[in-house]
């Protein structure tokens, strides 16, 4: 029951059973975390799941926020894949781990807060994931569980399209999976890089590690960036926590990678002081479309992608504000 139950509502079809359960409006559930009848056809085509259909899914602790069943199997139903992508509630790695070994999973997406504990779970990983640290990709192959790291690709590619990555002078906040990722991806590209993380000796070891510069909170009003990212969780789910104050923003680019809202209060406040912003959807999207490709082989949807993404964080957005009455059409990019 409850958000661990969505694997066994769509999983139940592909392994013989000749029914499921779904609700018929997300207000006329008769158990907790059942999923509505129009989303078992629509996100999770319950009517085409069968014995041959590959299964992926999206591992973390939570899980209920993540928009990746949704964007993951749009991409599935563009490029005629059989296969389904499910929201994998782990509440510890050793459930992960009996759930890979038990259900015939091809791929997974991993989140928080399980990127940097599954690596010696893995029997082997790309370059990139053993320098990071992290891995938030993992697939299966004859049994065995190979990782890599697309978050790289996820900031390094917003960058690219936007300005010139060699020398540029980029801020770094937290000293997590995300925030290795985006220092050693930006790295490679020959930017300078500083850190600023609450708990100093962390930043310092990851400082020693990419030859990168710590720096203390009080250093932010005499200092600027080209470009600060948020590789922290503040501000994930709503609009009224920042990492930074207003007078501590001095960059060209803010770079937020919490997705959810679509305009967190770092990026509102971000506009407020004239900097050019950079959602996280988008490196939600070019890190997910990655993943898409190695666990396939086909090219990603990439605008579908977006495009899903943000009609969900708009959907989402009008949901938490009915008082504003708005119009969905009003509030898409």
């Amino acid at each position: 029951m409850g958000e661990q139950g969505i694997i066994s509502r769509v999983l139940g079809v592909r392994a013989g059973s000749v029914f499921t359960f779904g609700a018929l409006t997300a207000d006329e559930k008769t158990a907790p975390g059942q999923v509505t009848a129009q989303a078992l056809r629509s996100t999770y085509r319950i009517d085409q799941v069968d014995v041959a259909t590959k299964v992926y899914g999206v591992a973390g602790d939570p899980i209920a926020h993540s928009l990746s069943p949704a964007i993951m199997n749009a991409a599935l139903r563009r490029e005629n894949v059989n296969g389904v992508f499910l929201g994998l509630h782990a509440k510890s790695l050793k459930d992960l781990l009996a759930c890979v070994r038990e259900i015939p999973i091809q791929g997974l997406a991993i989140t928080m807060p399980y990127k940097q504990e599954i690596i010696p779970h893995l029997d082997n990983t790309d370059p990139a994931t053993s320098k990071i640290g992290a891995c938030n990709t993992v697939v299966r192959s004859d049994g065995k569980l190979y990782g890599f790291n697309t978050d790289t690709s996820g900031v390094v590619r917003p960058l690219e399209q936007r300005m010139t990555l060699q020398d540029a002078r980029i801020l770094v906040l937290g000293a997590g999976g995300a925030a290795r990722a985006a220092v050693f991806g930006l790295k490679d590209r020959g930017a300078q890089l500083f850190i600023l993380n609450r708990s100093l000796p962390a930043a310092q070891k990851l400082a020693r590690q990419a030859k990168a510069r710590t720096i203390k909170r009080a250093d932010l009003k005499r200092l600027d960036f080209d470009v600060i990212i948020n590789a922290t969780p503040v501000g994930m789910g709503n609009t009224r926590e920042s990492p930074l104050n207003a007078d501590e923003i001095k960059a060209q680019y803010i770079f937020d990678m919490v997705y959810d809202p679509a305009e967190t209060k770092l990026l509102r406040l971000a506009k407020e002081r004239g900097a050019q912003v950079i959602a996280g959807s988008e490196m939600f999207v070019h890190q997910a479309a990655r993943q898409f490709e190695i666990w396939t082989g086909k090219p990603a949807p990439r605008e579908d992608m977006l495009r899903i993404v943000q009609l969900a964080l708009a959907e989402r957005a009008v949901a938490h504000a009915p008082e504003k009455s708005r119009k969905l059409s009003e509030v898409l990019p």
